[in-house]
C-alpha cells in the first residue's frame, strides 16, 4: 500500500494484490460518500496532507467532473424505473425480489461512485515539492516523479486535432507510449521522461503499474504547472 510518497512493495502474488487493492478502493469510495453525507472530515482531505508540501495544482474545473454527479443521479432514476417495473412483470417469487434488491444496489452503487469521485478528484491536488513531482486522481492513482528526471513539459492542446486525429497525433505520440492519469477528463499537461528515470514510480489503487516514457494528466491549470516546472 503506498501513502503517495513511498512507492508500494511488490508482492509475491501480483493478482491477490490487485484484489486487495480493488477492496481497499471499494472502501474508500463508500467512506468517502457516507462522510460527505454525514458532514464529517473528509479521508480524501487526510490523503491529499500525506501528500506532503509544496506547490498545489487543483482539478477542480473539469467538464466530466461538474456534470457527474447530476448525470449519473438522473440516468439512475430513469433506469431504476425502467428496470424495475420490466422485473415486476417479467420475474415471480424469489427471483423477483432478488432482482429488485440487485438493481437497488447497483444503483446506489453508482451514485457512490460518481459521489465519491468527484469528491476525492475535487479534494486531492497534484503537487510540486522542493524535489518531486507528485501527481495524484483521487485516492487511487499516484505518480512520483523526482525533478531530475522530468526531461519536459507542454500543455496539451485538444483544439489542434482536426478529423479522426486526437492529441496523440498533435504530438506525435503512440497510446502505448504514454502513461494515462485521469479520471474521466481529457489530459491538458504532457510531460516527458528522461531515460532510466530512477526513482519515478506510478501506482494504482496501492499496486505498482508500469511508467511509460510520456506521462498525460489532468490539471485545471497546465500553463501555470508547465511555467512552475521550467522553474526548478
Amino acid at each position: 500500500m503506498t501513502d503517495g510518497l513511498s512507492p508500494p512493495v511488490p508482492g509475491r502474488f501480483p493478482g491477490a494484490a490487485r484484489l486487495a487493492g480493488s477492496l481497499r478502493a471499494q472502501r474508500r469510495m463508500w467512506t468517502e460518500a457516507v462522510f460527505l453525507w454525514l458532514r464529517r472530515p473528509l479521508p480524501s482531505a487526510g490523503y491529499a496532507r500525506g501528500l506532503g508540501e509544496g506547490r498545489r495544482f487543483a482539478l477542480r474545473r473539469g467538464s466530466w467532473m461538474g456534470v457527474l454527479v447530476p448525470m449519473v443521479v438522473f440516468s439512475q432514476l430513469v433506469d431504476v424505473l425502467v428496470a424495475q417495473g420490466v422485473v415486476q412483470v417479467a420475474a415471480t417469487g424469489g427471483l423477483r425480489i432478488a432482482l429488485h434488491v440487485l438493481l437497488l444496489f447497483v444503483s446506489l452503487w453508482a451514485v457512490v461512485w460518481a459521489v465519491s469521485l468527484r469528491s476525492t478528484t475535487r479534494h486531492v491536488d497534484h503537487v510540486l515539492g522542493a524535489h518531486a513531482l507528485t501527481l495524484a486522481i483521487g485516492v487511487r492513482q499516484v505518480c512520483r516523479l523526482p525533478l531530475a528526471v522530468i526531461a519536459s513539459v507542454r500543455p496539451i492542446d485538444h483544439r489542434a486535432a482536426r478529423g479522426h486525429a486526437d492529441w496523440h497525433d498533435v504530438h506525435a505520440l503512440k497510446p502505448r507510449d504514454v502513461t494515462l492519469l485521469t479520471a474521466l477528463d481529457k489530459p491538458t499537461l504532457l510531460i516527458e521522461l528522461k531515460a532510466g528515470a530512477v526513482g519515478a514510480w506510478y501506482a494504482r489503487d496501492g499496486v505498482a503499474r508500469p511508467l511509460r516514457r510520456w506521462i498525460a494528466v489532468y490539471v485545471d491549470e497546465p500553463a501555470a504547472m508547465a511555467a512552475a516546472l521550467a522553474l526548478v
